[in-house]
């Protein structure tokens, strides 16, 4: 813990300052055994809440992150302008409410109380931990079949979140990590994570995984077609072709052959039309009684 004669908080304003300083270097101080664990996530909220004896006449009141003043309250100053601009007090509540929370919010807090009795100053100690939830990771597949050995790459991808984490994959076959990166976001200071992973689908079976950061888990996605042992996977498509194209080529003679014997079937039989110097005849047979 700082020395008894560290500031408490930067304050510009020499009178509480010097104050400040005089109370808390003829003083002892109580440090609370137990830290006060606090949680919030990037963009919410968090309250500081001090356990401070309502019954007593309370001189000062304030939060403070390493020596930085972050919010409080003392009796005879406003330290409103020097208080950070996304928290506020409830002098109600005794709490301090800290909004619009980010990752450099993290970290260790000391709630400073001290009563108009001349008694010990008490020290209770915080610690914030700010998280991010990741977004639900996404997949992306890419195969070949070089040397008839078939075979795909996979990229699972997420971003904003914190603190730092690896990509978990789960699959009923197998596969081999071929590359890991983690990066941090310059503005938000968030993780950007990725995995990449090698599957060999030589063998012809179906392969499904998903990835997943924390919690949150990726769509289900077949990474290998089904498919004949020795038939490589770009000649079944081809064959597969080939054989639509003989099928159709059939299907378009038949058509072709039922249409002319339908229409020789319209112009019925013994009828024949000729053209004579212009002009057409008709001849007619006759059947015989």
């Amino acid at each position: 813990m700082a020395s008894l004669c560290n500031r408490h908080f930067q304050i510009p304003r020499l009178t509480l300052q010097l104050l400040v300083l005089t109370m808390t270097c003829h003083s002892a101080v109580i440090d609370s055994a137990a830290s006060i664990q606090l949680r919030g996530e990037v963009g919410g909220t968090v309250t500081f809440h001090c356990p401070i004896d309502q019954k007593r006449t309370l001189k000062l009141w304030y939060i403070q992150k390493g020596e930085t003043f972050v919010n409080g309250y003392y009796e005879s100053e406003n330290v409103s302008e020097l208080s950070w601009e996304n928290t506020r007090v409830d002098l109600d509540k005794m709490t301090i409410l800290m909004y619009n929370l980010n990752v450099s919010h993290s970290g260790d807090y000391q709630c400073i109380i001290r009563y108009s009795e001349m008694k010990p100053e008490a020290h209770i100690h915080l610690h914030l931990k700010v998280t991010a939830n990741y977004i639900k990771p996404t997949l992306k597949v890419h195969c070949s079949d070089e040397n008839h050995h078939f075979s795909c790459l996979v990229n699972c991808t997420s971003h904003g979140g914190y603190p730092g984490t690896e990509v978990t994959w789960n699959i009923s076959g197998s596969l081999k990590i071929v590359n890991n990166s983690k990066m941090i976001d310059p503005h938000t200071t968030t993780f950007n994570i990725s995995s990449v992973a090698f599957v060999n689908c030589s063998d012809g079976n179906l392969t499904s995984l998903s990835c997943s950061v924390g919690d949150i888990i990726s769509d289900l996605f077949p990474v290998c077609t089904p498919k004949d042992r020795d038939t490589p996977y770009p000649c079944v498509i081809t064959t597969v072709a080939i054989c639509a194209v003989v099928v159709v080529s059939i299907m378009a003679a038949l058509l072709g052959w039922w249409w002319h014997c339908k229409k020789g079937k319209r112009r019925g039989p013994g009828v024949a039309g000729r053209q004579e110097n212009g002009f057409e005849e008709e001849e007619t047979v006759l059947s015989e009684n």
